[in-house]
């Protein structure tokens, strides 16, 4: 079952605060931020992060398609009724 807009914003906003949690900790042991790549939580963290906004990404346009394929039928009710 796929996941629902809010649940995606709220593990954005997690996953997010993980990885700038991690930064700070990388950045006090004096990690450039070009090095932070070569670091793997780092890249594990903002992996998450990537995943997480593909994922509402790809539900904005679920919900943009069933906005659209809605109009659709409503307009094909009306042709009809007239």
């Amino acid at each position: 079952m796929p996941l629902s807009r809010s649940t995606l914003e709220f593990q954005t906003t997690q996953a997010k605060a993980a990885l700038a949690k991690w930064v700070a900790v990388l950045t006090e042991k004096g990690v450039e931020r070009p090095a932070f790549r070569r670091d793997p939580k780092w890249r594990q963290l903002n992996a998450d992060c990537n995943m997480i906004k593909r994922r509402l990404n790809r539900v904005a346009e679920i919900e943009a398609n069933n906005e659209d394929v809605a109009k659709r039928k409503a307009d094909k009710l009306a042709a009809l009724a007239k």
